[in-house]
């Protein structure tokens, strides 16, 4: 009988990347050789081209109220390539369809010299043959304007290497562990759903290009997802999560404290499934409070802060193909006066929000995106827009293969004054009066879009204009004689982007994590997916929002109970 620590031994022998010496002179020939033959007759110059090669060892476990669902290791690498031709002022990038110079192909798992040097030729051949096609199809449909300020910015080499991050040596604990943690979601009558995700990784990308360029970053991260979903009597449908996220294995919270959060997410979820419906519309001051304080920032303010430019619509047999979404509010006032937003990815280098350097290997840069509650600059990467440096700030994240974009991802907001939470409260009530109300709505939670999906398949569209809420799941009614009465079965109104415009008052700060999509969509994120984001952000009571009452759907109740969960076996006798 082979004995379980040399089992452990093999798997995380198994789950190491490999970073041998010869990748990166490897993927410098490559370059140098694309560079100087790929060329087709009439067709543009090749400007700029960049390899991310991604080398990760990767644990997935999923377990559901005290049992293992699944569980992998595995070793990942993946090389991508951004191709463009023309000039930096007009290439074949920022143009909507599929077929844009940009691409990504999975390596074997032990690479050799010659195993990386095929796929990279025929991945940049396939892509330099797109960006050729789609340079022309853009200037077929579209003329540069006289104050286009170009499509990419060349900056020159940046050369760095810090290393690469080693996996977690026993994946079967972290399993253990997870579906152990899991029994805590236990409950007479069942939840719908009671499950946690794990998801660990640790390796390095590594980002070479035509200038000069070579980094190599350590990428490292663990996150844990704790799931919930009830039906409540009338068939709504509830659900609440818990976000766990830190650099490494190791620095997960301990076990007696991840216990407390999830007994505190099920009793929390129960009592929000037993509370009273919101019988009528609400329009009125309301509180928002911790983690729903957060979201409402995340939702709404984030996407303002992003200056990408949107890629330009692509005529095709299918519709337009292209992002049209530009909430980007350069030299708008988005918040009240005296209140600062801050990124700056280099003070939270302990988080996996923390970042060196960029996905185009620029360094990171801490950037005051607002002063006085006015946009003075935004996160971006070296893809330029109108009023701003060209040369971007560090904020470059993406999909492999893809155009990189500026994205927010440690970002704290500070407002001129705070309160207490008492005296927030008491501010709130009085602004209440003025609608005729004894009684002030606090939200304490909001429902993750991507869980809402899990649970039922219900879809949050953020597409549009990127400031949507999702419903909450704590909800308070808060009354003039300090009684709290929990409610549900509500939604947001007529949510628009200039809502923290009417921020009253802010209260104590809180800090936390998420995942923020590669794209436009929450929805589509599975449970540990998405860029590592951190935000700071502190209560507000916002002067007028409108909530309105959703109504279950009594078919959605089951037609038979549940059945009783089965009791959990006892530990073994030593």
């Amino acid at each position: 009988m082979i004995c379980w620590l040399a089992l452990t031994a093999i798997a995380a022998d198994t789950l190491a990347p490999e970073a041998p010496d010869w990748i990166a002179p490897v993927l410098q020939q490559q370059l140098q050789r694309n560079v100087e033959q790929l060329s087709l007759p009439e067709a543009p110059p090749l400007y700029h081209l960049r390899y991310q090669l991604l080398q990760l060892g990767q644990i997935d476990t999923a377990a559901s109220m005290g049992a293992l669902v699944w569980h992998s290791t595995e070793a990942l690498s993946s090389l991508g390539v951004e191709v463009r031709v023309g000039t930096p002022q007009v290439d074949n990038t920022g143009f909507g369809g599929w077929q844009d110079g940009f691409g990504r192909v999975s390596l074997p798992v032990h690479l050799t010299p010659g195993a990386l040097a095929n796929h990279a030729w025929r991945l940049t051949d396939s892509a330099y043959k797109e960006a050729v096609e789609q340079r022309a199809r853009k200037l077929a449909q579209w003329t540069p304007p006289a104050d286009h300020p170009g499509d990419y910015t060349l900056t020159g080499p940046v050369v760095a290497d810090l290393g690469t991050a080693t996996p977690f040596p026993q994946p079967e604990l972290l399993a253990k562990r997870v579906a152990q943690l899991s029994r805590t979601l236990i409950t007479n009558p069942p939840l719908l759903r009671g499950e946690l995700y794990l998801g660990h990784e640790a390796g390095s990308l590594r980002i070479v290009d035509s200038e000069g360029t070579d980094v190599r970053i350590p990428m490292e991260e663990t996150t844990i997802r704790a799931v919930a979903a009830l039906r409540a009597s009338d068939g709504a449908l509830l659900t609440d999560q818990r976000l766990w996220m830190v650099r490494g294995a190791d620095a997960l919270p301990p076990d007696a404290e991840l216990q407390t959060q999830l007994a505190e997410l099920r009793d929390e979820l129960i009592a929000a499934g037993q509370a009273t419906p919101l019988q009528e519309e609400y329009v009125g001051p309301v509180l928002f409070e911790g983690e729903a304080a957060r979201a409402l920032f995340r939702y709404v303010l984030v996407p303002q802060l992003e200056g990408t430019p949107p890629q330009i619509p692509f005529d095709s047999f299918f519709g337009d193909l292209g992002d049209d979404r530009d909430p980007a509010r350069l030299g708008r006032r988005v918040l009240p006066g005296g209140w600062t937003a801050v990124d700056d990815p280099r003070a939270h280098l302990d988080h996996p929000a923390g970042r060196l350097h960029d996905h185009e290997g620029s360094p990171t840069e801490r950037v005051e995106l607002i002063a006085d509650g006015i946009v003075r600059d935004l996160a971006m990467g070296r893809v330029p827009r109108r009023g701003l440096d060209g040369d971007g700030n560090g904020h470059a994240h993406s999909r492999l293969g893809a155009r990189q974009e500026g994205r927010v991802s440690a970002l704290q907001i500070s407002p001129d004054r705070q309160r207490s939470r008492a005296s927030l409260r008491r501010r709130a009530l009085r602004l209440a009066r003025d609608y005729g109300r004894d009684h002030v709505l606090v939200v304490r939670r909001l429902q993750e879009p991507s869980i809402l999906r899990l649970a039922d398949g219900t879809w949050f569209d953020d597409a549009l204009s990127g400031t949507a809420l999702p419903p909450p799941v704590v909800l308070i009614q808060l009354h003039t004689d300090g009684r709290e009465e929990l409610l549900r079965g509500a939604s947001f109104a007529s949510i628009q982007r200039w809502i923290l415009r009417d921020i009253v008052a802010a209260g104590p700060s809180s800090e936390g994590s998420y995942l923020a999509p590669m794209g436009t969509s929450y929805a589509a994120l599975a449970p540990t997916q998405g860029i590592a984001s951190w935000i700071s952000a502190p209560d507000v009571l916002v002067g007028e929002v409108e909530l309105v009452p959703v109504a279950g759907d009594p078919q959605d109740v089951p037609a038979v109970p549940p059945p009783s969960p089965p009791t959990p076996p006892s530990p073994p006798t030593p």
